[in-house]
């Protein structure tokens, strides 16, 4: 025998005329909350999903006070950890289309970002690293500094990051305005989230990658002094069917790819305190300062030597100073 629901009961509480509440005077932390706040709701009335997108970048601007930044949403069409760009801020700070634009996270980063909440964390905070200005053909460099990496977490799934710097101005890194900035992606996530499944890509899906040009991602980055002939020749193909193919799904050279590995390997030995940059460059698996320096000024635009006057202290650019001499005086017994 069922038991019988018990009967329901109304409940009398009539709201009696109140005070509108609002922050204090002077409580600048409460009326930033209600600024988050308001720039939520206005989002969450937004019919169409890429024009929300749109305005999400443009709010953070407008209301959080950012200065540049950079909206990627995670593509749950492939298996594969694809960041599909959306809108973002240009060299001069104008808004612009990213659609065209992506790339694959590493499952360790993808991970940590998806988890970073639960460590006590709200981002990742980056120093010294280069600025980029982002076109459809190509990335340049425009400066180096800091950069802040946001999730955009919701039902314990990584929607989306935001990347946000100060290029243009080269302003110190602001705690509380990046706190509020975490806030903001975390309620954007949540309105994204609801909306995914019916959201319109705007590319394909991206395909598996066939085991010859996996095979030869694995060797360039396991070695990034390999060259096309000694991969080809390890998979027993011709070094023209390998060039093809990754061409074909990579959308770059394998020599681009392998030189954009290389530099991305020299930043990163910069940045660990290095200041000697032959050393950084054959650390990087470039076979000679020459070869370095050229690939460096067609990627970056830029010698070298205004990289590291611009980042590192002193003491490390008279190391640099001795290793350029070094370097001359070798060149020139040859």
């Amino acid at each position: 025998m069922l038991s019988e629901r018990p009967q329901s009961r109304l409940l009398s509480r009539p709201l009696t005329p109140g005070v509108v509440a609002a922050p204090r005077a002077g409580a600048a932390e409460w009326k930033d909350i209600v600024s988050v706040l308001a720039a939520a709701d206005e989002l969450a009335a937004c019919e169409d999903t890429d024009l929300l997108l749109r305005r999400a970048v443009e709010l953070c601007r407008e209301r959080l006070g950012l200065e540049r930044v950079g909206l990627y949403l995670r593509d749950p069409a492939t298996s594969r950890l694809i960041m599909r760009g959306t809108w973002g801020t240009g060299a001069s700070g104008e808004l612009t289309d990213e659609h065209t634009l992506y790339y694959e996270c590493a499952a360790a980063d993808y991970e940590m970002l998806r988890h970073i909440q639960a460590s006590g964390a709200l981002w990742q905070y980056h120093e010294r690293v280069p600025h980029f200005a982002e076109a459809a053909d190509q990335s340049r460099v425009i400066g180096s500094g800091w950069l802040a990496v946001t999730p955009l977490v919701a039902a314990r799934d990584l929607v989306g990051v935001l990347y946000n710097d100060t290029a243009l101005t080269h302003a110190p890194f602001d705690e509380l305005r990046q706190a509020r900035t975490a806030v903001f992606c975390s309620l954007l996530a949540g309105i994204f989230l609801a909306r995914r499944a019916r959201f319109a890509w705007s590319a394909k899906p991206e395909k598996k990658r066939t085991p010859v040009v996996e095979r030869a991602l694995s060797a360039l980055h396991e070695n990034p002094r390999a060259s096309g002939e000694s991969i080809a020749r390890e998979l027993a193909i011709s070094p023209g069917y390998l060039g093809r193919s990754f061409k074909a799904e990579m959308g770059v050279s394998l020599v681009e790819y392998r030189n954009r590995l290389r530099i991305e390997r020299f930043f990163m030995s910069i940045d660990r305190g290095g200041g000697n940059l032959l050393g950084a460059a054959l650390e990087a698996g470039f076979g000679s300062y020459t070869h370095f320096h050229r690939v460096y000024r067609k990627f970056v635009g830029q010698t070298p030597r205004d990289y590291l006057l611009t980042r590192v202290p002193a003491n490390a650019l008279d190391a640099f100073a001795a290793a350029e001499s070094a370097r001359q005086a070798t060149e020139a017994s040859k």
